[in-house]
């Protein structure tokens, strides 16, 4: 441990978290004033500065009160380090608003890590972070949920629908309060149905074959036949907030599927001689994203079944 000057001190360049709590730095600039720093900082050198680990708050705070230098216990840590550490970090204060966390998650998938190993050193539930890393894959949603508009679980579902246009639509009735949790999977399942279904083929165009025309039937005066009445399909914009929706259900798969999901957590591909080595990795993979998408599933009916 050696104490540095301050101004040759750097927050960790991998740091996730955008957003302090202004008044508490202020609150703890102005107890270090009184007593203080105590303790020390994790940093790494680089050059003639030291970047920090973790505690940007107790840097900030430190600087703010004015203190001309820090106590600092330099490792020799690589950028994957800390990354990780600057994750674990700020995940385990519990403070980080959603998209913060998102970050902090993705961040570390980058590093090669499954949902199942994050799960373990987080302690949250590979479905729980899942859900947020969707929250990643449209950045108008990322920023409604950042500017706190909708709630995750419905910037979850609406995060599904490709159209940017029917996407927008749906985040600024969500904020504004005209979607309810159930209202928003339902107009998400129809935009979704919509985007599958293909677009009718166009009309036939005129043939003219050596100065003889030929047309449909409508350009020769003669009624076409009308089409089969069908009923009107769905749109987005008529889904409203049904406060009746589950009172029916005779069948509960939630035991079941808490069973099935325990059962997927104890299989190792490298108890299996049969599986070749070179490909256990994939088959692991493959199963934490099986749980991880299970436990989602799971916590979505738990819900669904209170509300």
């Amino acid at each position: 441990v050696i104490e540095i000057a301050i101004d040759r001190i750097d927050p960790n360049p991998y740091q996730t978290r955008r957003e302090f709590d202004e008044e508490g730095v202020d609150e703890l600039a102005t107890s270090m004033q009184a007593h203080g720093f105590y303790g020390h900082l994790v940093a790494r050198q680089v050059d003639d500065r030291y970047q920090i680990a973790y505690g940007e708050r107790r840097l900030r705070a430190a600087q703010r009160a004015g203190l001309p230098q820090l106590l600092l216990a330099v490792r020799d840590l690589t950028d994957e380090q800390m990354m990780e550490l600057s994750v674990t970090e700020n995940v385990l204060r519990k403070d980080l608003n959603p998209i913060e966390e998102a970050e902090a998650y993705q961040h570390l998938v980058n590093l090669g890590y499954s949902l199942r190993q994050i799960s373990k050193r987080v302690g949250k539930s590979p479905g729980h972070i899942s859900m947020l890393l969707t929250l990643l894959k449209q950045e108008d949603v990322t920023e409604a949920v950042r500017h706190e508009k909708i709630g995750i679980r419905e910037a979850h579902q609406i995060a599904k629908v490709e159209s940017e246009a029917k996407r927008r639509d749906l985040l600024d009735r969500t904020a504004r309060g005209e979607l309810d949790r159930e209202a928003v999977k339902q107009a998400v399942q129809i935009a979704q149905e919509q985007m599958a279904t293909p677009a009718p083929p166009a009309p036939p165009p005129s043939i003219e074959v050596t100065g003889l025309k030929i047309e449909d039937d409508t350009q020769q005066g003669i009624e076409p036949s009308s089409p089969p009445e069908t009923e009107p399909n769905p749109d987005i914009g008529d889904v409203q907030p049904d406060i009746t929706h589950r009172l029916a259900n005779l069948y509960d798969p939630i035991p079941n599927l808490r069973v099935a999901l325990k059962q997927l957590e104890k299989i190792r591909p490298d108890r299996f001689p049969d599986i070749e080595t070179r490909i256990r990795s994939d088959v692991q993979a493959l199963l934490d994203e099986i749980v991880s998408r299970g436990q989602y599933f799971l916590e979505q009916m738990k819900d669904d079944a209170e509300s």
